[in-house]
Formats: structure tokens, sequence, C-alpha cells
């Protein structure tokens, strides 16, 4: 039997492209196509609804629920809060407003895993959420520096786990997947900005240093995964020729967000009119 494995990752706000993608292999597909799912960051959270069978309503939280100052407020720490307001994704995906069908992520024979990237030792750690533990490690997961702390899960603190393995594609190969369906909402050759990398690097000093050096070199990891997609067979992937509206992973403009989300809902199909015919 073939084993397949879809793989998200990184990106913040750029995650709407994922979304959107996400989408279309829901409907598709069905949530219970894949036999492993392997998420990173803003991954987490949008592969974890489609494994419960919601990518509607992930999509719905992508164009309506994370625009503006709702999930990025950079006044938010006046108030007590982290300028990435995690816990308000958390504190929705369990009321009315977009509610996550746990029980159906806990019964469905689909392996989990996420990414988390261990603080302040940088080590990688691929860990398979419970109920009681899946919305402190999805937090954690997309725990990104300097917008967000550090996240605990079972005694151990977290970053996000897309600063030691964006999009772990090798974690999937090295689990013996035969395909891979992987969703990377970078184009091939994709770099930070100059601007931002400098900035990012200038703020960087001032976190644990294992998680410092993670976060000034987290452009090499990029080259690395376009090297993997191009070599490797078994791995095909969505991605957009063009960058996305968004500008940045912070970006929560509403426009540029459900104009990415429409660019993953159409690279998704042309996707699917060749993967179907093979």
């Amino acid at each position: 039997m073939v084993k397949k494995a879809l793989v998200t990752g990184s990106g913040g706000l750029m995650g709407a492209y994922d979304a959107g993608v996400l989408v279309i292999l829901g409907r598709e597909l069905g949530a219970d196509y894949f036999d492993s799912i392997y998420a990173s960051s803003v991954g987490v959270f949008i592969s974890t609804f489609f494994k419960s069978g919601q990518s509607d309503t992930i999509e719905n939280t992508w164009r309506n629920l994370v625009h503006s100052k709702q999930l990025v407020n950079f006044t938010n720490p006046l108030r007590g809060k982290q300028v990435l307001d995690l816990e308000y994704l958390a504190e929705i995906f369990q009321d009315e407003r977009s509610l996550l069908n746990l029980r159906a992520v806990m019964s469905s024979r689909t392996k989990l895993t996420y990414v988390l990237t261990e603080d302040p030792s940088g080590k990688t750690r691929y860990f398979q959420p419970e109920e009681r533990n899946l919305f402190d490690a999805m937090r954690a997961s997309a725990a990104l520096p300097l917008v967000h702390s550090a996240v605990r899960v079972d005694g151990q603190l977290y970053r996000d786990g897309g600063l030691i393995d964006k999009l772990p594609i090798k974690k999937a190969l090295e689990e013996r997947n035969d395909e891979l369906i992987v969703v990377y909402n970078k184009p091939e050759g994709f770099s930070y900005g100059l601007k931002e990398s400098r900035i990012t690097k200038i703020l960087s000093l001032t976190l644990p240093k294992e998680i410092s050096k993670l976060v000034r070199h987290r452009d090499s990891q990029n080259k690395e995964l376009d090297r993997i997609i191009k070599q490797n067979r078994r791995v095909k992937v969505i991605r957009p020729t063009i960058p996305l509206p968004l500008t940045s992973v912070i970006d929560t403009d509403k426009e540029r967000i459900n104009a990415s989300i429409d660019l993953g809902i159409r690279d998704a199909e042309e996707f699917l009119r060749t993967y179907k015919e093979r």
C-alpha cells in the first residue's frame, strides 16, 4: 500500500495560501486521504482543521477572523497580551466562531505530527499532540520569536517550529512515506527582503543564543528545501509561481489575505487536474 503524507509549514499570515490549498484538497481528496500529516508553525492550524474535515472552517477563519488587529496588534503588550495573539486563536478554536471538532481530530486514523523548537536549546521536537495538550502545542509551534514568547507544553518551553524545520519534508521522507504532497507558500528562490532581514537580525540579539542563531540563519532553510523538492520524485509540491499578495508574515490586510487564499485555491485546482490524471 502506498503511504501518503501531507506537509505544511511556516509563513505567518502567508498561511492564507495554505488555507486556500487545503480547502480544495479537503473537498476533492477528503480528510482521510493521507496516512500522515507533518506540520510546522502556522501549518499546524490549517492541517489540524484539514484532519478534522473542517477545511471550510479554517478558510472562514483566515478570511474573516485574523485581519486588521484581530491577530497581530503592536499595542497588545499595553493590555498584557502578545503582539501575535495566538491565545485569541486558541480561544476561537474552542467556541462557536471557529470551533475545532476535537473528537474528529483524535479519532482520525491519520497520524499528526507538529514541529516544535525547544527553548532555549534550539533542539527539534517532533510532537504528536493529544487532546489535553493540542491547543498548547499549536500555540507553541507558531510562537514566532519577537512577537510571541515561548509557550509551555507538558513542562517544557517551546518556540516556533519553523525556526528549526519550517517545512518538515525530511521528516516525512525519513518515515518512509511513498508520496508527499507539500504545500509551500513561497515561490522558488524566495528570500527575505534585505531590510526585513537586517531588522530581524538586530532584534534577534535579545533572544537566547541558540534561538537567536536560528532566527539569523532562517534563509538557509529556503535553499535546502528547494533542493530537496527538485531532487526527490516522491515530493509533489503546490506553491505559488509569483510572490503572494501579502507583504510579510505579519501583514493583516484583509484584501491581501483573501487574494492569497484565492491564489491557493487556484493553484490547488490546477495541481489536482494533473494529479488525478495519473
